[in-house]
């Protein structure tokens, strides 16, 4: 089920910048259908609108990209299908759009670099843009898949074999702040409106 959900945040989580743009990788988006997938879709709709509110003040445009909500709603949602507390599947989800985003802006320094190269050889020959293209849709996504894997498989051995040894302030705090991000975000949301007017 985790490989079958990574695989699926891996495709979805191509439209938030390199296919269509359909916004089928919103957060909210994003949490309901792979909870669906894993039989808990309310869970996993509460997760991703956590997140989807975190984010909606923070929007990634350009080259401000500070933390990829879709793939915190979706690994959360991943980890919430495996019976995983929601304290601890919040703490994961963000770790994972943490680490996704720093890796993405790798990927993007990277994919700047060879940019004008690239443009040069599609001029030549319109075959060489198509593979470059193709190349860096299946290594994103291949990013995404072993992103959230891996940040599940190490929630998931936390809790197996940690978690409740853990302090009961550090378990109340997760669980705390799983529960206040939705208040946490719509603050945001209304502070960003209130700057705007």
């Amino acid at each position: 089920m985790i490989a079958a959900g990574c695989a699926a945040l891996a495709v979805l989580e191509l439209d938030a910048t390199l296919v269509a743009q359909t916004l089928v990788s919103r957060p909210f988006v994003a949490g309901a259908l792979l909870g669906a997938l894993g039989g808990r879709p309310q869970a996993g709709a509460l997760l991703g609108a956590a997140f989807e509110l975190l984010s909606l003040s923070d929007l990634p445009v350009g080259g401000c990209l500070t933390w990829s909500a879709s793939v915190a709603a979706g690994t959360g949602a991943i980890l919430i299908c495996a019976g995983v507390s929601s304290g601890l599947c919040f703490a994961g989800g963000l770790a994972a759009g943490i680490l996704h985003a720093k890796l993405e802006a790798v990927e993007r320094a990277r994919r700047a670099a060879t940019g004008d190269a690239l443009a040069a050889r599609a001029e030549a020959s319109g075959g060489e843009l198509g593979r470059a293209l193709g190349f860096s849709i299946a290594s994103h996504a291949a990013m995404t898949f072993v992103v959230s894997g891996a940040v599940a498989a190490a929630v998931l051995y936390v809790d197996r074999w940690w978690w409740t040894r853990f302090p009961d302030f550090i378990r109340a705090g997760a669980a705390f702040a799983a529960s206040s991000a939705p208040w946490i975000g719509l603050s945001g949301v209304a502070a960003w409106g209130l700057n705007r007017s």
